[in-house]
């Protein structure tokens, strides 16, 4: 009884001394659990972190495709050809009435041809000139200084052997001279005060007046011309020169640099012209033999 005793209480201590180890493990797993999610959440973020840092996101290829760059137009051969010989027509404009001033300096008289082309042309040469320059437009530029320079000459030399007097040019001399230094302090003025692109434009504006006077203006003697039936004060060179250059003007304006202020005025001289053409076609030069030979026969009657 005992021993069995003896082995029970053995037994029992052997089995209470496992329970006493089992609660002390359960303790310990109990104080890790309580640890544990603090520690796991203070090294998140620097799990996190390092994440971060050494893997970057894979860069997002774009879909989006763009045209091809759109070249620009070259413009036509004709057309190049055209914008090459619009400046040295307009060159030949000027010289076109060189001719008619020589055979009035030899004469020393200038007839009945009017004033008002030889003035236009030296205001128009000097105000299309500042507009090539405001534009950076060297065609333009150095044609009309050229013009400018031409036309001076012409209004000097008409001046020199004009009547005194006379004021069916249209106007006279003196009232010619003060149109011209108003356009040269009017154009200081401009090119003084304004930007550039301003000046430009106000130039541009009247460069459009300008050139329609200065290819209108032959029409001046249009009274004279139906009175007389005779077209001898329409100079006919510097007429066919103006159609062609108004002509290659107009093209180039247009379909090349595309400016209001070169194609439109160069049409309404073009228009200009060929009503000129027209007059010299229709009466030419023989009335003024006809009236001629009725002088003759008026001084014969009276002898």
């Amino acid at each position: 009884v005992l021993s069995t005793i003896g082995i029970v209480l053995i037994r029992f201590t052997q089995h209470a001394s496992k329970r006493r180890e089992m609660s002390l493990i359960h303790t310990a797993i109990g104080a890790l659990a309580l640890f544990a999610p603090a520690n796991i959440v203070n090294a998140r973020p620097a799990a996190s972190k390092s994440t971060v840092v050494q893997k970057k996101p894979p860069p997002i290829e774009s879909k989006t495709t763009f045209p091809p760059p759109i070249k620009p137009k070259t413009p036509p051969k004709w057309l190049e050809i055209c914008n090459q010989l619009a400046p040295a027509t307009s060159v030949l404009c000027s010289l076109a009435p060189l001719p008619t001033i020589l055979d009035a300096s030899r004469a020393e008289s200038v007839g009945d041809l009017p004033l008002l082309p030889y003035s236009s042309m030296a205001a128009n040469g000097l105000i299309w000139a500042l507009y090539g320059w405001l534009t950076n437009s060297a065609p333009v530029k150095y044609a009309n200084i050229i013009g400018t320079l031409l036309g001076s000459y012409y209004f000097k030399e008409f001046k020199k052997y004009s009547p005194p007097g006379s004021s069916n040019l249209p106007g006279t001399i003196r009232q010619h001279l003060i149109v011209l230094t108003w356009i040269i302090f009017a154009n200081a003025f401009v090119l003084t005060n304004f930007s550039k692109v301003d000046a430009a434009e106000i130039i541009g504006k009247e460069c459009v007046l300008m050139y329609i006077i200065l290819f209108a203006s032959p029409l001046a003697a249009v009274k004279n011309v139906i009175a007389t039936k005779s077209a001898a004060s329409i100079p006919l060179p510097f007429i066919i020169a103006s159609t062609i250059n108004c002509s290659l003007w107009s093209v180039v304006g247009l379909l090349y640099m595309n400016d209001f202020y070169i194609y439109f005025p160069s049409m309404m001289g073009l228009i200009c012209a060929l009503v000129q053409i027209f007059l010299k076609g229709m009466y030419g030069d023989s009335g003024s033999s006809v009236l001629e030979a009725d002088v003759i026969q008026e001084i014969v009657r009276l002898t």
